[in-house]
């Protein structure tokens, strides 16, 4: 009898092996404070299978893990796992204490919305009240306040229960002439969780929102610059950029910045993903070809005051070469400093790095443009070390701005130290998005930068006006050249 039941274990726990694991969470969005429900199908039954929950497109390692929970030993059922910050994220299942995926499903955390269908209405209108991701409590609730009263329930002029919507929509009866807030909370608490601003004015407001952008039609990758008037003046009123004709969720924004508090102003966008942080490391991709849509919003809300449309077009590159290095070099090469002079080798220009008590390059070498360059300002060229072991050095350019010169330049020996980019007076100092120096003598690399990009991610009011000057501490260089996008 005992052999009997060891077979039927065995076999059990082998087809148990071999089945499909289904993971899902109970909802596709949560709020932060919620706990995360996953129902669970075609586990192992170890006392040691686990949940994780982790960042999108994150590894399995364990330092990705954002919380965690076992399973109880269930090989089906339902497991609780604690709540989580604003993301994106994914469950994951795993057998036996391992870090071998079995299931996972996606999910995300967002926090509540609210907002009104207009910025301002009459006295006679009804307020209609937009709201999204609450917690599901039949006792969440939504307030009308008087703009900057506290949270107590003595300043409440007007509510109603959600009765557990979680996105949708309340009407509240007309309110007298004033300045307003909208407030969600959940759970018949007064801890706020979203509100917004509106108004309620004898005369319609006349002073819409106003966007004005520099050009309609773009070429790929192109910076997308944005003139704004008649913001609300609210610290997280926005403007994005949508695909033409997509809904207004966020997930669909391509870029996006706050207007922080200014009711007028110039913003860049189109420089690179939203959401990602840029330090440096990467050529920053921009807009695919495409029609879009910039959208203005007040005070963290989805509800736009104003759209302008515009397009992006395959457009060819137009370029100036400043070297090409075809059989000579170009006259204009200055040797401000270093021991070795420019010359031509073997079809490039060859800069020497001179390496001084192993931290200090003394050359250095500029290219002055005969005419400062306004149309081009995206930086090619390609690059290499000059020599097996080549001490370091760096490229760059000097461009003029509206806030006064700046020197900005590319370094692979941060890289190899981890150091983001920086600023040190008017010097702009940036990782390589591709090793420049070490083990580049028999493959040069091709090196290219959106100069007026780079320049945002460490003065992001700033604006590139002209390319005055390429310099260059040492490498074997060729190709030197502006390009118009």
């Amino acid at each position: 009898m005992k052999k009997i039941i060891f077979i039927f274990s065995l076999l059990f726990s082998i087809v148990n092996a071999t089945a499909t694991v289904t993971v899902q969470t109970s909802k596709d969005t949560y709020v932060p404070q919620e706990e995360i429900k996953v129902s669970l199908t075609g586990m192992l039954g170890h006392e040691h299978d686990w949940l994780g929950i982790y960042p999108v497109e994150s590894t399995n390692e364990w330092e990705n893990v954002v919380t965690w929970n076992w399973t109880g030993g269930i090989t089906e059922g339902n497991v609780t796992i604690g709540s989580v910050p604003v993301g994106n994220y994914e469950v994951r299942a795993f057998f036996e204490n391992s870090f071998n995926l079995e299931g996972s499903f996606p999910f995300s955390v967002e926090d509540a919305n609210v907002s009104t269908t207009k910025s301002s209405y009459l006295p006679n209108e009804e307020v209609v009240v937009n709201f999204s991701h609450m917690l599901g409590d039949v006792e969440d609730w939504i307030g009308i306040y008087p703009k900057g009263s506290s949270n107590d329930w003595e300043n409440v002029l007007t509510w109603k229960f959600t009765n557990g919507v979680i996105d949708g929509n309340m009407s509240f009866s007309s309110l007298a002439e004033g300045n307003y807030s909208v407030r969600a909370f959940f759970k018949n608490s007064f801890t706020l969780e979203a509100n917004s601003s509106f108004s309620i004015q004898n005369e319609a407001v006349t002073n819409e929102v106003n966007l004005t952008l520099n050009k309609t039609i773009y070429a790929q990758n192109e910076l997308v610059y944005i003139n704004y008037d008649h913001m609300q003046g609210n610290l997280t009123d926005w403007i994005g950029i949508y695909p033409e004709g997509s809904s207004y969720h966020f997930e669909n924004v391509i870029d996006h910045k706050y207007t922080e508090g200014n009711i007028s102003g110039e913003m860049a966008l189109g420089g690179f993903p939203a959401g990602e942080v840029l330090q440096g490391y990467t050529p920053m991709p921009g807009l695919a070809v495409g029609n879009y849509e910039i959208r203005a919003f007040f005070n963290n809300t989805l509800h736009a005051e104003k759209v302008a449309s515009f397009s992006v077009v395959e457009t060819p590159v137009v370029s100036t070469v400043y070297e090409d290095a075809n059989g000579s070099i170009s006259e204009d090469w200055i040797h401000v400093s270093g021991p070795y002079p420019p010359v031509h080798y073997n079809g490039v220009v060859r800069l020497r790095a001179k390496w001084v008590n192993n931290h200090t390059n003394t050359s250095e070498y500029t290219l002055p443009f005969d005419v400062p360059n306004t149309t081009q300002n995206v930086l090619e060229l390609d690059v290499g070390g000059a020599g097996r072991w080549t001490p370091h050095f760096n490229i760059g350019v000097i461009v003029q701005t509206t806030d006064g010169q700046r020197r900005m330049l590319w370094d692979s020996f941060l890289n190899h130290y981890n150091v983001s980019a920086n600023k040190q007076g008017g010097v702009l100092s940036y990782p390589t998005y591709v090793e420049l120096q070490r083990n580049t003598a028999n493959s040069r690399k091709h090196f290219r930068v959106n100069l007026d990009k780079y320049l945002k991610v460490l003065e992001p009011s700033n604006k590139v006006l002209s390319v005055t000057d390429f310099f260059a501490t040492g490498g074997d260089l060729d190709n030197i050249k502006l390009s118009s996008h």
